[in-house]
């Protein structure tokens, strides 16, 4: 009876264990940056890791969408809004493919004519000098 009784603690342990070693070992994924009105558009959409973020983690750190959206291009989105509370009302829309990973972020200021997309400001880093420029302007 001892020996059952030391069997009953030893598998939950060693279950436990096994299973925080397993979620130890998974690689990290970066995290985006928030929308919000204090980080700039153009530094999240920078720094947006784009093809690595699923709709999971994508709902775990921006929480649900205002609205589900579908795109132009028939992808499935998710719209966020940020700036509201102070005057200067923006969203931002991920963009999903068709395995479930952000594969652009919109954004569109209310104050300008046109929107900025991550695939756009990060491309924009990788061109030759020649082609580089500041990146899109407000209203351009």
């Amino acid at each position: 009876m001892n020996r059952e009784k030391k069997l009953l603690w030893i598998v939950p342990c060693v279950l436990v264990l096994w299973t925080s070693v397993g979620l130890a070992v998974q690689p990290k994924k970066p995290m985006p940056p928030r929308f919000s009105f204090e980080n700039d558009p153009a530094e999240v959409l920078n720094n947006y890791p784009l093809g690595i973020i699923n709709e999971q983690d994508a709902f775990a750190h921006h929480g649900g969408p205002v609205r589900k959206v579908t795109l132009p291009n028939g992808k499935r989105g998710w719209l966020y809004k940020a700036g509201e509370k102070v005057g200067v009302p923006s969203i931002y829309v991920l963009e999903f493919s068709d395995d479930g990973n952000v594969i652009d972020v919109l954004h569109k200021d209310y104050r300008y004519k046109i929107g900025h997309s991550a695939l756009q400001y990060q491309y924009l880093q990788h061109i030759e000098a020649e082609l580089q420029t500041l990146g899109p302007g407000p209203g351009e």
